[in-house]
């Protein structure tokens, strides 16, 4: 962030919704806003459609979970939660300066249109928040924050719905564009609906991103004043942290640290009472700008694709020649762009080997000397000594933690 340029034009709102427009055109978004200042329940159904048209109105127990192809299982998501992060650390008195220099990233970044985050550069803004909030609840302060310039579309979409069942047919058929490196999975059984995130990639996402989406789940699911709390129980895989307080607030059945998975447990009765459904024009106005969004952000930046190859080549030891062949472009093409955007090849290796190693140490799967060749070293001796260097313990210390 410049000197002088303020952040408070991404005015936050405390409003109970959910969810968000990633960033389309300007007009776009402009659309958008006026279009949510004009919101009003009105009569008439808004059918929620996929990115072929085809109808997909959530029925029985069929959740849309074929669209957007493209966007699905992709290492990258949309800016939105990453503002509401800065947005909640601006209200805890965060020197931002402070942010960006700890983070490597321009906080004018994040008003790029059409912008696709890195799922490594979202750990990173994760990790820094953490350290500089002092706060491990700091994903759910930001949850409770909403960037008007990309939150509106796919929350006024959901309100549109005649219910919290429909709303979440809706959250289905749009997360690809909202976060392609995490899957929402239902699960339907006994009454009840188990809506997961689950990783869709090798690298985890922060445990911060997850307690955002999922207070962000909860506030939606628990509904307007007047009708019933559809949470009976939020479960983590998280630890328990020393005051779970900002977890317990969110006001749901119950809190279960240290879970197999991230999922929310509804009461299936619940989230099918029905409410009135709003406008189909306003529907079929935000419903376009969310295809738009997708169709401008088919093509990943060069930044993206650079992470991409990382991810998927480092057991294979990636270089700049190599990566750059991928890509199509000269190594020197492609060190210039990563130059643009404040990276280097070789710093890309090394936060995906840092951020994989604790991962694969943390989930006791592989012994360490598969988890060394599973990141790219031949000598075991070398790994050990990166990751003492990144987390202060040899690994074998770490994983006993």
């Amino acid at each position: 962030m410049r000197r002088g340029e303020d952040w408070r034009s991404l005015s936050c709102s405390k409003s109970p919704v959910i969810f968000v427009l990633v960033s389309t055109s300007n007009a776009a978004n402009a659309a958008v806003v006026d279009l949510g200042r004009r919101l009003r329940p009105a009569i008439g159904r808004c059918s929620a459609r996929s990115n072929n048209g085809s109808n997909s109105v959530l029925s029985g127990n069929h959740w849309p979970t074929n669209t957007f192809p493209e966007h699905r299982n992709r290492p990258s998501l949309s800016a939105s939660n990453l503002i509401c992060g800065v947005l909640a650390l601006e209200s805890l008195g965060v020197d931002l300066e402070q942010l960006q220099s700890q983070w490597g990233t321009r906080l004018s970044y994040l008003r790029q249109p059409n912008l696709r985050v890195p799922a490594f550069v979202a750990r990173r803004f994760w990790e820094v928040a953490r350290a500089l909030s002092g706060d491990p609840a700091i994903g759910v302060v930001a949850a409770r924050h909403i960037d008007p310039g990309q939150m509106l579309g796919v929350a006024y979409l959901m309100q549109l719905m005649p219910s919290r069942q429909a709303s979440l047919g809706v959250l289905a058929q749009y997360w690809p564009l909202l976060a392609g490196h995490l899957e929402l999975n239902f699960d339907e059984r006994e009454g009840h609906l188990c809506v997961a995130l689950m990783p869709a990639q090798t690298m985890q996402p922060a445990t911060e991103e997850i307690d955002f989406w999922a207070a962000q789940q909860v506030l939606h699911l628990k509904g307007m004043p007047g009708t019933t709390n559809a949470i009976r129980m939020l479960r983590l895989r998280r630890s328990e942290p020393e005051n779970p307080g900002p977890w317990l607030a969110l006001a749901v059945g119950s809190v279960q640290f240290g879970a197999e998975r991230d999922e929310a447990v509804v009461d299936m009765t619940a989230v099918k009472e029905q409410r009135a459904p709003g406008s189909q024009a306003v529907g079929k106005a935000l419903q376009a700008a969310l295809r738009n969004y997708a169709k401008q952000t088919l093509q990943a930046s060069v930044l993206e694709s650079v992470a991409s190859e990382v991810l998927q080549h480092l057991h294979e030891r990636p270089d700049l020649e190599q990566t750059a062949q991928a890509l199509h472009m000269t190594s020197r093409t492609l060190h210039r762009a990563l130059q643009r955007e404040g990276w280097s090849f070789n710093s890309i290796v090394e936060v995906h080997r840092r951020y994989l190693a604790r991962d694969l140490i943390q989930a006791r799967v592989l012994s360490i000397s598969e988890v060394a060749g599973r990141l790219g070293y031949q000598e075991v001796s070398n790994f050990i000594r990166a990751f003492r260097r990144w987390y202060g313990v040899n690994p074998g210390a770490y994983q006993q933690r």
